[in-house]
């Protein structure tokens, strides 16, 4: 074994057991203190909050999810559930993605949450993308940690 496999293999066991603990107990909605406030894309309306995230531009009342599964209004603001409960962690083989240009060998590391505004016929990702946070296995990994590790 070179010098460079075992360093990759060594990063690759590390970042697993750092980042892969599942979250116990309660679900995302329940965890008002992780939401992320979307204060910059939302509208008041006289019907609700209107998200201007995509192209649905969803009008919510009080503690209704969007069309994405992911956004809940929640004491009169916008905010996303997903975030820092991201569904899939994944260290994967280069080759295995839609990338161009990078060295034959080399990993790349793969992160999603759940929710989808669009509903694509062929789409390889379809059990989480049309779920939303609250009914799939998450992870607890704040964006910040996933960055530092």
């Amino acid at each position: 074994m070179d010098k460079r496999t075992f360093i990759r293999t060594g990063l690759c066991g590390a970042a697993g057991a750092c980042i892969c603990r599942p979250v116990a107990g309660t679900l995302p909605g329940e965890e008002p203190w992780k939401w992320s406030k979307l204060a910059m894309y939302q509208v008041e309306t006289p019907r609700g909050i209107r998200c201007q995230i995509c192209p649905n531009e969803c009008t919510l009342g009080e503690g209704e999810l969007s069309d994405c599964r992911n956004r809940k209004v929640y004491n009169g603001k916008l905010y996303s559930i997903a975030y820092g409960n991201p569904c899939a962690i994944h260290i994967d083989p280069i080759e295995k993605k839609p990338l161009y240009h990078f060295f034959p060998g080399s990993t790349a590391f793969s992160i999603a949450t759940a929710g989808c505004n669009l509903a694509c016929l062929n789409c390889q990702n379809w059990t989480i993308s049309q779920s939303s946070p609250t009914e799939t296995r998450n992870y607890d990994l704040m964006p910040d940690l996933a960055v530092a590790r």
